[in-house]
């Protein structure tokens, strides 16, 4: 998506990493988001409130914390960032909320918070103090008025009645093959790159709908162009870096592709399948198989088994050609 940015006048970016948005008109896609996250903006500037809790709810890459980097831009507001999982106990939990200050608190992987400190969680978040015990005594501190915004790629990670405390709840989609070439061709023009223009639309297609992997991609290309020493950044090189990192022309990764060679002899279930690519189930049905699916490559029976469709046996041949092409590989 999306965190994208034209460069400021004074600002000469030189790595993808330098380029970041400041404001929703740089963001490309998910309009959705962006029009509900300003109307809100523009409705608590009107009643002079602090905004409302913010949930943002999406798979990886697709620019959650960007957006949240833009929100606080928006409402000119401080900013702090805390990974979640960084917070391994409630005293933790505690300190972070202390030291926020009034602007927006932003928690990455909301789902990564013990159960036990989401729940004291909710409770700041309705009485906005904190509570200590001390022996026979119980402390009240409070905390400052800031905007929880919290970012979960599994949203059955979260209690339910955390959930319901907030306010604004959204959730990302993936990205059109427009949009993600719009966000390669942007990031183009801001580091002054020459590129061939069909090498927009070669990204694009093996990105997943995900701008983070778009963005992959095109670090990948340009590294094989710095190594050949050419000026212009060209189709071949992609393919070269997809080549060398095993991705193939939809996108997939290597997992992905096994898991394609795996079904090619029939339906198989999902914890043999696990077990044949050597990782958990979880792993399976969160990180490698989602994007199959989607694509139609894969489909499940109502056995639960996996199986290919017309599609994905089409693909998979094409990978069996290659790999009686280049037989090295």
């Amino acid at each position: 998506m999306n965190d994208d940015q034209e460069p400021n006048d004074d600002q000469e970016p030189n790595d993808l990493r330098d380029i970041q948005p400041s404001s929703f008109r740089h963001i490309t896609g998910q309009s959705h988001v962006t029009q509900a996250l300003k109307i809100a903006v523009d409705a608590s500037f009107q009643e002079r409130k602090r905004l409302d809790e913010v949930l943002l709810c999406g798979p990886p890459g697709l620019g959650k914390s960007a957006l949240v980097t833009v929100l606080a831009n928006e409402l000119a507001v401080p900013f702090t960032e805390v990974l979640a999982q960084s917070i391994t106990n409630t005293a933790e939990l505690n300190s972070v909320l202390l030291s926020a200050s009034e602007g927006v608190l932003f928690l990455d992987e909301i789902h990564l918070l013990r159960p036990v400190s989401q729940h004291a969680l909710l409770q700041v978040l309705d009485k906005r103090r904190i509570f200590l015990s001390g022996g026979k005594s119980v402390q009240s501190i409070p905390v400052a008025p800031f905007t929880l915004v919290g970012a979960t790629t599994d949203l059955d990670g979260v209690i339910g009645p955390l959930i319901d405390r907030f306010r604004i709840i959204l959730h990302l989609n993936f990205y059109s093959q427009d949009e993600l070439a719009e966000i390669v061709r942007q990031r183009f023009r801001a580091l002054k790159w020459e590129f061939e223009p069909e090498l927009l639309g070669e990204i694009a297609k093996r990105a997943r709908g995900t701008p983070r992997i778009a963005l992959r991609l095109l670090q990948s290309g340009r590294r094989v162009q710095l190594a050949e020493a050419t000026n212009v950044l060209k189709v071949e090189h992609l393919r070269r870096a997809c080549e060398v990192e095993r991705i193939s022309d939809l996108g997939l990764d290597s997992m992905q592709q096994k898991l394609l060679h795996l079904l090619g002899n029939g339906p198989v279930r999902l914890n043999v399948l696990a077990s044949m690519l050597g990782v958990s189930t979880k792993v399976l049905t969160k990180t490698v198989e989602p994007f199959l699916l989607r694509q139609g490559l894969v489909v499940k029976t109502d056995a639960g088994l996996r199986t290919l469709t017309e599609s994905g046996q089409s693909h998979l041949d094409d990978l069996r050609q290659i790999s009686v092409r280049n037989p090295s590989e």
